[in-house]
């Protein structure tokens, strides 16, 4: 559900339902840009080595991966709502924010919204937040999450590569 943030300016958010959405401790293990792809691999903290989450974005979507020191100061101050959270309510680690100065920067000219003369309110910028960065991205189109089990990370990218280079 969207509700208001209390920064104001109209800022919105809304959890985004992910695979990776409660987790205790959560990991961007590697980016790879290949081609028209951009592929972000997460891994959630568990005894597992081989167990990794991906998602792949167009290289045309803006891209901002802040450490988690400086993130904070960048995007952190959207994420207090104004109505707090209830205390049954879990804290969500994916998210999705609207009127973020991220956006407002990108649109800037209008590039994302076909050139109209007025910002389209309606595109929002999706945030993964890891126990060491932050990553905030637009895509225009939904994202969808794959769970990889039993291969190792270099066999993956592997993988990823062999099927971007196609």
């Amino acid at each position: 559900m969207k509700v208001e943030s209390a920064y104001g300016n109209e800022v919105y958010l809304e959890d985004w339902n992910t695979p990776i959405m409660h987790n205790n401790q959560l990991w961007l293990v590697a980016e790879l840009r290949i081609m028209n792809d951009i592929h972000l691999f997460f891994k959630l903290n568990s005894d597992s080595r081989d167990e990794f989450y991906a998602i792949t974005i167009s290289s045309r979507c803006p891209l901002r991966i802040t450490d988690e020191t400086y993130a904070y100061n960048c995007i952190g101050k959207y994420l207090n709502r104004k109505v707090p959270r209830n205390k049954d309510e879990k804290r969500c680690s994916t998210l999705k924010l609207w009127n973020t100065s991220f956006i407002k920067d990108i649109e800037e000219n209008n590039a994302l919204s076909g050139y109209a003369l007025e910002r389209d309110k309606n595109i929002f910028q999706y945030l993964i937040i890891t126990d060491d960065e932050w990553v905030e991205f637009i895509s225009l189109s939904p994202v969808e999450w794959v769970f990889h089990k039993g291969v190792k990370i270099d066999e993956l990218i592997n993988a990823y590569m062999k099927k971007s280079l196609g």
